[in-house]
């Protein structure tokens, strides 16, 4: 009898030991359902972060396309229109300056910084122009070289540049004439009508001509009557100054 109540006691105990054990079993752990809260948690976020990625690079995308199109814009309505070519004034088609007298001629010192010009009118000269289809000419006398009035005379003040002997200047004028004679005299041969030119220089070319202090100059250019058929003008004038 003994023997059986232990035995029916063993059994008890093993079959309440089997019933605890599996209900451990069944039951869901808790760090899992914590873990389980976590992730979607979690997800939702990453979930989040990708849409706000995805806009910010469609927003940046979309700003650099429009910025893209605006600077295309921006060049097609700035680009420059082509300028129409520069003509100097040597250059001009003849045609369009027809000079019915001898030119003014223009000096400029070579030398010099300062934008300052020395202004010559002809005196003496022949000069030739087309007219309806016939040529005139007109006749001009003016005093002879010596015979200038200092008081009067145009008067050139040629600067000392470190004692220089002489200072080369530029020629301009509106049509540049072919060929040039300088002829130059002491100051001091004023009024002595037979004195001797102290130098007699011919330029073919428009070059500086060297001018010195204290002279009598005549300057002679020649538009040549070659060019009859593209000016529409010939002839030879004389322009006078002094130098101090």
């Amino acid at each position: 009898m003994k023997k059986r109540c232990a035995v029916f006691t063993a059994l008890l105990l093993l079959s309440l030991t089997a019933a605890c054990s599996g209900r451990t079993a069944a039951q869901p752990p808790e760090s899992s359902e914590a873990e389980s809260e976590i992730i979607p948690g979690s997800t939702d976020e990453a979930g989040t972060e990708t849409s706000s990625d995805t806009s910010g690079e469609s927003e940046m995308e979309t700003s650099s396309d429009t910025g893209s199109e605006a600077e295309t814009s921006s060049e097609a309505g700035s680009e420059p229109t082509p300028a129409s070519p520069a003509v100097g004034t040597s250059e001009k088609a003849h045609a369009d300056v027809l000079l019915t007298a001898p030119p003014e001629i223009t000096l400029s010192d070579s030398l010099s910084s300062a934008n300052t010009s020395f202004t010559l009118h002809s005196g003496t000269g022949e000069w030739s122009w087309v007219d309806k289809d016939e040529i005139t000419t007109s006749v001009a006398c003016g005093s002879a070289p010596l015979d200038m009035d200092p008081e009067q005379a145009a008067t050139l003040d040629v600067p000392d540049y470190n004692r220089l002997d002489s200072v080369p200047y530029l020629l301009s004028c509106v049509v540049l004439p072919d060929r040039i004679l300088l002829r130059e005299w002491d100051i001091q041969d004023l009024g002595v009508a037979e004195a001797e030119p102290l130098s007699e220089t011919e330029y073919s070319e428009v070059l500086p001509i060297e001018l010195k202090k204290d002279r009598v100059y005549e300057l002679v250019a020649t538009w040549e009557e070659e060019k009859l058929d593209e000016r529409f003008f010939f002839g030879e004038a004389s322009y006078l100054f002094l130098t101090e």
